[in-house]
């Protein structure tokens, strides 16, 4: 029961017991009265009556003191009159039944008054002659008790419905501060900080609501000073404080955890770019315009891959930038080559370089063999072939022979064989455990697609999603592929009342018309399956389509599912997003963990993630666990769950 709620029955009680008591007070002082009333009328009428017949009963007058005791009689204020001898010997009576209107009979039990028999003596000279007996006739004294009780309630009820109507309303006036911090609570639990502009005149009430707003204002501030720190560590330890971009240990802790994820970087390229003639800029023109030469250089790199959502660039140095492009191919990857080319060229422009040869860019092709320091070498190769060759060259290098071992497919063939495998159910679902830090409990099951192939041989493999995603996107098929895969899910867990698991959402299918009222359905249809379902999605994808997400979270919380961010901390998205997104879980970028026992950087970075996403509610998950030092750090950076190798492996 609310407060206001509380006081307006305690003050219902009060009233209530007030009236009671002044009620049964009232009733009792006017029964009394009355009563004393009748006895004291029935005397004086005896009185009367006997000084006005005795001299007509001395002479035996009977008639005419007949008449006169009719006269009294006939008014009706008298139950009963009688006159006798001293020896109790009738000479006159009259006596008349006790009747009342409209007066309920349970309330004459209830008072039931009992009239006195009043009496005088007669005299005839000095001799008494008789006696005169008068009880007066209570019904009049019912009808005006009943008369003046209900008047009473009557005036309470209608006081007590007055007093309680402005009673709630100077209550809710008075409680609206109290409500209103009560919202703003609510508020900040929602990860919204709202101040009170407006302060109640109550000093009590004032002194809530101005705490209430500096909490706010407190728990924002300090929201921020860690969101600040937890971003000056990450450019400390990851960034290059000249461009912004990915550092060298961060770009290369990101290629070993991509040529380490099949999911993800199943082929793919990597490029080496760097300009020519950049120490004697420095020389010459000094360090403010070398740094505004990279920031430049890196502003053009940007727009290259702007259109390549996966790409993930780095400045390694100096002059040295690199970029991976996973699910690209060895077309595009010399389509690439031509385009950083063109658009690094037009630095020359700037004044900053004496020669239009500009820079060289090397490109090695990954086809899933390699390992990190034969990708390096690779693409180091090519820049030095690149840098034997023309002004702004680029050279890019592949394996001899077959570029991998499976079939290479044109955009209308991805198209038959992902439709083909959708039509003949060969979406087939493998799953990871996810579990809390350090209890080891089961969390939840990440859902991994995976498509079926057949070789030419007629052998079945199995493609990962980092393969066939990227083709489904291209084609226009990402949203029936999640469709499948939801369907499947929700269907395994009608079957299934205590697992929980989560599945990836593309992006793309956000923007699919009918997707998102798809998934409406297919949530009501299925409540507690739901319940039991967790939406993830890449950070990148997310902080690109951010009122969507928002949307797609509020639905997700109608029917009790959650949400989670993948891949957090890859692009270097700003934290501010996430007071409004309201996620539920982050799962940290593998690159992030990858070297995280020998890179205090990246602990102190994680430590005051967690403390960020703990102060809005959120759940962080840590991908790539692949070995017990990993593991038993995790406790210490207040990670909350992890995700490996080594918790445990697809199946």
């Amino acid at each position: 029961m609310t407060l206001s709620r509380q006081l307006v029955a305690l003050i219902m009680v009060l009233v209530l017991v007030a009236f009671a008591g002044t009620f049964l007070i009232t009733a009792k002082n006017t029964r009394t009265y009355m009563a004393e009333q009748l006895a004291s009328d029935a005397q004086d009428a005896a009185t009367s009556l006997g000084v006005s017949v005795s001299p007509y009963l001395a002479i035996g007058d009977l008639a005419t003191v007949t008449t006169m005791t009719d006269a009294i009689f006939e008014r009706g204020d008298y139950e009963q009159i009688l006159i006798e001898e001293m020896d109790g010997t009738p000479l006159l009576e009259r006596q008349t039944p006790v009747e009342v209107e409209g007066v309920p009979g349970w309330f004459i039990q209830y008072v039931a008054f009992n009239p006195p028999l009043r009496e005088t003596l007669l005299t005839s000279g000095w001799t008494l002659s008789g006696r005169v007996k008068i009880r007066s006739n209570p019904g009049y004294a019912y009808a005006q008790l009943w008369q003046n009780l209900t008047g009473v309630l009557r005036w309470f009820l209608f006081s007590a419905a007055g007093m309680l109507l402005l009673g709630v309303a100077l209550l809710r006036s008075v409680l609206r501060p109290l409500q209103d911090s009560q919202k703003q609570a609510n508020a900040i639990c929602r990860r919204e900080y709202p101040v009170l502009e407006t302060l109640p005149r109550t000093p009590e009430l004032r002194t809530i609501v101005k705490a209430m707003n500096r909490m706010s204002r407190k728990v924002k501030r300090m929201l921020a000073e860690s969101e600040y720190l937890a971003a000056g560590l990450r450019r400390q330890a990851h960034q290059s404080l000249v461009t912004g971009l990915s550092n060298k240990h961060h770009f290369l802790d990101t290629l070993a955890y991509f040529i380490d994820s099949r999911e993800e970087f199943s082929h793919g390229v990597l490029g080496l770019v760097q300009l020519n003639n950049f120490k004697a800029v420095n020389v010459k023109l000094g360090f403010q315009v070398g740094d505004e030469l990279l920031r430049n250089t890196a502003t053009l790199l940007q727009g290259v891959t702007e259109k390549l959502p996966d790409a993930f660039l780095g400045h390694l140095g100096g002059a040295d930038f690199a970029l991976v492009v996973p699910e690209c191919t060895r077309q595009q990857g010399a389509e690439l080559g031509a385009r950083l080319s063109g658009a690094l060229a037009p630095l020359y422009g700037t004044g900053k370089l004496e020669s239009p040869d500009v820079c060289h860019i090397g490109l090695a092709y990954f086809d899933g063999r390699q390992t990190l320091t034969e990708l390096l070498s690779e693409a180091d190769m090519a820049l030095q072939t690149a840098r034997g060759s023309e002004a702004n060259g680029w050279h890019l290098s592949a394996p001899d022979g077959e570029v991998t071992q499976r079939r290479v497919r044109g955009a209308s063939e991805w198209r038959s064989f992902l439709e083909q495998a959708l039509a003949m159910d060969r979406i087939l679902l493998q799953t990871q455990p996810v579990v809390s830090c350090p209890g080891r409990e089961l969390l939840h099951h990440e859902v991994l697609v995976r498509v079926v192939e057949y070789t030419a041989e007629g052998e079945e493999t199995l493609l990962p999603a980092g393969v066939f995603m990227p083709q489904a996107e291209n084609v226009g098929l990402t949203a029936e592929v999640d469709r499948a895969v939801i369907s499947q899910v929700l269907a395994g867990l009608a079957t299934d009342g205590e697992r929980r698991y989560a599945v990836n959402l593309s992006p793309s299918s956000l923007r699919t018309p009918g997707f998102v009222d798809w998934l409406d359905h297919q949530l009501r249809g299925h409540p507690e399956e739901a319940s039991r379902i967790i939406f993830e999605m890449s950070e990148y994808g997310a902080v690109a389509l951010l009122d969507e997400v928002r949307r797609l979270i509020e639905l997700l919380e109608r029917h009790g599912s959650q949400f989670s961010l993948d891949h957090f901390g890859r692009s270097f998205s700003s934290f501010a997003y996430l007071h409004s997104l309201k996620a539920h879980y982050l799962k940290v970028d593998g690159s992030y963990l990858r070297s995280l026992v020998d890179n205090p950087g990246s602990q102190f970075y994680l430590q005051a993630l967690a403390k960020i996403a703990h102060g809005l509610e959120i759940k962080v998950i840590g991908e790539s666990i692949e070995s017990e030092e990993q593991w038993e750090l995790l406790p210490s950076l207040h990670i909350d769950g992890a995700q490996g190798y080594f918790v445990g492996r697809p199946e």
